[in-house]
């Protein structure tokens, strides 16, 4: 056998594998089967964001219904203050990063209006 036979005979092996190492990357990416560090960061911070902002919604909801008050009238826009002023209430008992604090309050305000 000659060396030009064997590169023809491996001709096809070795183009499948360029395209292999071209394309392998750029599909995981796309589909989202690798994630960056950033990605991952953002999400797990939604996630901590989500939660702590849910706890400050069940709060504010025990502290509404201890004081006799429907939900209902928190909600609308001509009504915020009243919201404002219970979410904070409900944001002294809960330990919120600094970070996170601003976000969550935003999302707990969000939920009850």
């Amino acid at each position: 056998m000659s060396f030009s036979l064997n590169i023809e005979k491996a001709k096809p092996y070795m183009v499948g594998f360029v395209l292999g190492l071209v394309a392998a990357p750029i599909i995981a990416f796309n589909a989202g089967w690798v994630s960056t560090t950033s990605a991952r960061t953002e999400a797990v911070k939604t996630a901590r964001v989500e939660t702590l902002a849910g706890i400050c919604s069940a709060t504010a909801g025990r502290i509404a219904t201890a004081s006799s008050t429907d939900l209902a009238t928190y909600k609308g826009y001509e009504n915020r203050t009243k919201r404002d002023e219970l979410v904070a209430a409900a944001m002294a008992d809960i330990q919120v990063p600094a970070d996170l604090l601003s976000k969550v309050t935003f999302d707990c305000g969000r939920t009850l209006s």
